[in-house]
């Protein structure tokens, strides 16, 4: 499917961009191969973390964006930017702090070992019933 470049808007800025610059090629493949490895990526931050930890760090890469616009490119934001980033980087480092000692990952387990362990899951729950029946109150 072609998407109409006149519905976006941007038809006079890619009809004047400089197509003949490698810059501009250079660009094109620079995001392909960082989105590329983003979204490779983005599958084990979903399994081994979360998807708050997903979230914040894509708000934080904003943050980092917005500095790297300042001391590059000379863009003169909002005092709001900086507010937002501490608010930020706060939000992450106490997320951290909070779920460090939880294990909040997804585990992948073949049906064979699932099986197995789900039985071994049910034998240690009999055998804690079987002890507090023994143990004197």
């Amino acid at each position: 499917a072609v998407v109409s470049t006149q519905s976006t808007g941007e038809r006079g800025a890619l009809a004047s961009a400089p197509w003949h610059d490698t810059d501009l090629y250079l660009a094109l493949v620079g995001f392909v191969v960082f989105l590329f490895v983003f979204l490779s990526i983005m599958p084990h931050v979903m399994v081994h973390y979360s998807a708050t930890v997903a979230n914040l760090n894509l708000l934080a890469a904003d943050v980092y964006s917005a500095i790297v616009g300042y001391f590059v490119f000379s863009v003169r934001f909002s005092p709001l930017y900086l507010l937002s980033g501490v608010l930020i980087l706060s939000g992450v480092l106490l997320f951290i702090q909070q779920s460090h000692g939880q294990d909040t990952a997804v585990r992948v387990v073949p049906a064979e070992d699932a099986v197995e362990s789900q039985s071994l899951v049910e034998n240690e729950g009999e055998e804690s019933k079987e002890t507090e029946e023994h143990e004197p109150k």
